[in-house]
């Protein structure tokens, strides 16, 4: 378990995965974008002086969370942007959409752990269960 408690860290051989759960599946694609920046450079690094509205498109829930998951990784490369929260989630055709919360890495203060490359498709699991949803990821490190 992660010391934030909200995701368990899942051994994977040359990978890293994080399962997860939420009551509904916006509050599973929030935590799991804020799992995988907490195992990057931890929460408590990152303040919220910036926002961005990050918007995906895919065919499946599945395919959502994967390109949820690896456009904030692409911005993440491109713009040295990290969120430490998201707001006003939501799903509409095809879409999620949610207002992220974060900064520019600074080197000063944001030591990375892990360099997480991509998420993958690769022992993906997105489903609900008992009333509540469950996420398994694994990323390429």
């Amino acid at each position: 378990m992660d010391p934030s408690g909200f995701y368990t860290v899942v051994d994977h051989t040359a990978d890293l995965g994080i399962e997860l759960e939420g009551a509904d599946k916006a509050e599973v694609f929030t935590s799991a974008a804020l799992a995988m920046f907490d195992v990057m450079y931890g929460l408590e690094t990152i303040s919220e002086g910036e926002v961005r509205t990050i918007e995906v498109k895919a065919e499946s829930d599945d395919e959502l969370l994967v390109a949820w998951l690896n456009e904030l990784l692409y911005i993440h490369a491109v713009e040295s942007l990290l969120f430490a929260r998201f707001t006003d989630a939501a799903f509409s055709e095809g879409k999620f959409r949610a207002v992220g919360h974060g900064e520019r890495f600074n080197p000063e203060r944001h030591n990375g752990a892990f360099e997480i490359k991509a998420a993958t498709y690769h022992r993906l699991l997105l489903e609900r269960q008992g009333g509540r949803w469950k996420a398994r990821v694994i990323f390429d490190v």
